[in-house]
């Protein structure tokens, strides 16, 4: 209600206090008269609109109109029952106004303590960010609060946002408060001519934050316990909007891991598709040429020379043939969780380069194959067989993904931090790209460049780096665009 509007309702009611009082004198001043009834709704009247002040102020002014009135009559007839119907009027409008504003007062302050708790809500409304959230809940509550100054708070991990002032100052009764001092009331904080009352309270049941307020005047205990209930809301909705925020963040994320998951479900599908082709196709190459070279020996009388010279391929076709199927198998192991079976034995690494070099050499000419080898190598504690896959492997796909004519060098040496030894692969071809170096070992996958380039099954290189963990070693692989691609793992030496 506007001042104006108060003051209009004070004049009208004190124009129907003079009409009911008028009234009275009318009827010759009599106490019991009927008219004394009409204070009564004028005093609940203006206890209801102002409040007990008005209440106070309105049973004040009809004690003292209708006090004329009852006391000649008790001086002149003592208590007549007319007499007592005048005193008990002036009770009854006295209490109903004390009552009636007294009722007025506290629910017009619930009213304002619901109305500040809906505001700071509103305020914390819309998840937004914890800066702007502090900065709308400071602006309602310096509207709601009848206080100077307000002042927000808040830890948001390691630091403390503020809204109402520049920071938190040693020894404040905001830092008391963050520390665990509990609800701090100040009397007077000093710097003008009336009283200046300070009271932090901590939003929520932990040391989170702190609400402080501000005024000049009075501060009563009932209100400081009402800013406490409002402290422990005001924590309570932060931590709700902190909960609701971090449970959408969660969403989103999982709902992002999920997409990402069934798109990664369905490439593997979508490889695992391609592999049956691929694998069948790798397969079928050496069988058939087995068979034919196999049926061409049992049907014609040819050359030692010639028989020798098919003999050769045909053992060349089915160690090809060994290798695809180890692999397959291996693979099988690998996606059943299970490491590679080891027969481990100390392996010179210059011997097996050697002979993995020479068969490349004679089986494939088009390629330069350089090795080089650390002096005074220690053996590796390896299984023969497994470490002969791996270096095959690698070499034949530097070989595959090589214009002809380039160098692919192998060397060896011991690693930097011993106890091992390293053995590196390296090839002069396209390189691979920097978006599938992170995958290449992943089973079924092939670069998309190399897809186009040569054929293959897409699990050389995932059994390869499970042969190499299953010895306790690590590979890892280096490739630049346009100049090549090497390969280097390391094996444990022989204690």
């Amino acid at each position: 209600m506007t001042q104006r509007a108060r003051l209009l309702l004070v004049g009208a009611l004190a124009l129907t206090l003079a009409a009911v009082t008028a009234l009275l004198a009318l009827e010759g001043g009599d106490p019991a008269s009927p008219f004394r009834h009409g204070y009564l709704p004028l005093v609940v009247a203006a206890a209801l609109v102002l409040g007990a002040p008005g209440g106070a102020a309105a049973a004040g002014a009809v004690v003292l109109l209708l006090g004329p009135v009852v006391l000649p009559e008790i001086e002149r007839s003592g208590l007549t029952p007319e007499a007592v119907e005048g005193l008990v009027t002036l009770a009854t409008v006295a209490l109903a106004g004390a009552l009636s504003g007294v009722g007025t007062t506290r629910a017009r302050r619930l009213r304002a303590r619901y109305e500040t708790i809906l505001a700071a809500q509103r305020a914390l409304a819309g998840e937004p960010a914890l800066e702007l959230a502090l900065a709308r809940l400071h602006a309602a509550l310096s509207e709601h609060l009848r206080a100077d100054d307000v002042g927000l708070v808040v830890r948001d991990g390691p630091r403390l946002v503020v809204a109402g002032g520049d920071g938190v100052a040693p020894g404040s009764v905001a830092a008391q408060v963050l520390a665990g001092a509990g609800a701090i009331f100040v009397a007077d904080a000093g710097g003008g001519r009336r009283p200046r009352r300070v009271f932090a309270t901590p939003l929520g049941a932990g040391a989170e934050g702190v609400l402080v307020v501000e005024r000049e005047g009075e501060l009563g205990a009932d209100e400081r316990a009402a800013l406490e209930a409002l402290g422990a809301h005001i924590g309570l909705v932060l931590a709700n909007a902190r909960l609701t925020a971090r449970q959408r963040r969660f969403a989103e994320e999982l709902e992002v891991k999920v997409a990402c998951a069934t798109r990664r479900l369905e490439e593997l599908d979508h490889a695992k598709s391609s592999f049956v082709a691929v694998a069948s196709h790798e397969l079928r190459t050496p069988l058939t040429a087995l068979q034919g070279f196999s049926e061409l020996l049992a049907a014609r009388r040819l050359p030692a020379e010639e028989v020798s010279r098919l003999a050769g391929i045909m053992h060349q076709e089915a160690r090809r043939l060994g290798r695809i199927v180890n692999d397959l198998l291996d693979l099988a192991r690998i996606e059943r969780g299970l490491a590679p079976a080891l027969h481990r034995t100390p392996v010179a690494v210059e011997t097996l380069i050697a002979g993995v070099a020479d068969v490349f050499r004679r089986g494939r000419a088009t390629h330069p194959i350089v090795v080089g080898y650390e002096a005074g190598l220690p053996r590796v504690d390896a299984d023969r067989d497994a470490l002969e896959r791996i270096l095959t492997n690698l070499v034949s796909n530097a070989l595959k993904y090589s214009p002809p004519g380039r160098l692919v060098r192998i060397r060896a040496r011991g690693a930097a931090h011993g106890g091992a030894v390293e053995v590196e692969v390296e090839d002069q071809g396209a390189g691979i790209p920097a978006e599938s170096l992170t995958r290449i070992f992943e089973p079924y996958y092939r670069a998309p460049e190399a897809a186009g380039t040569a054929r293959g099954a897409g699990i050389g290189l995932a059994v390869v780096k499970s042969l190499v963990e299953a010895h306790g070693g690590s590979i890892r692989v280096e490739s630049a665009h346009g100049v090549g691609t090497r390969v280097v793992f390391s094996v444990p030496a022989v204690p």
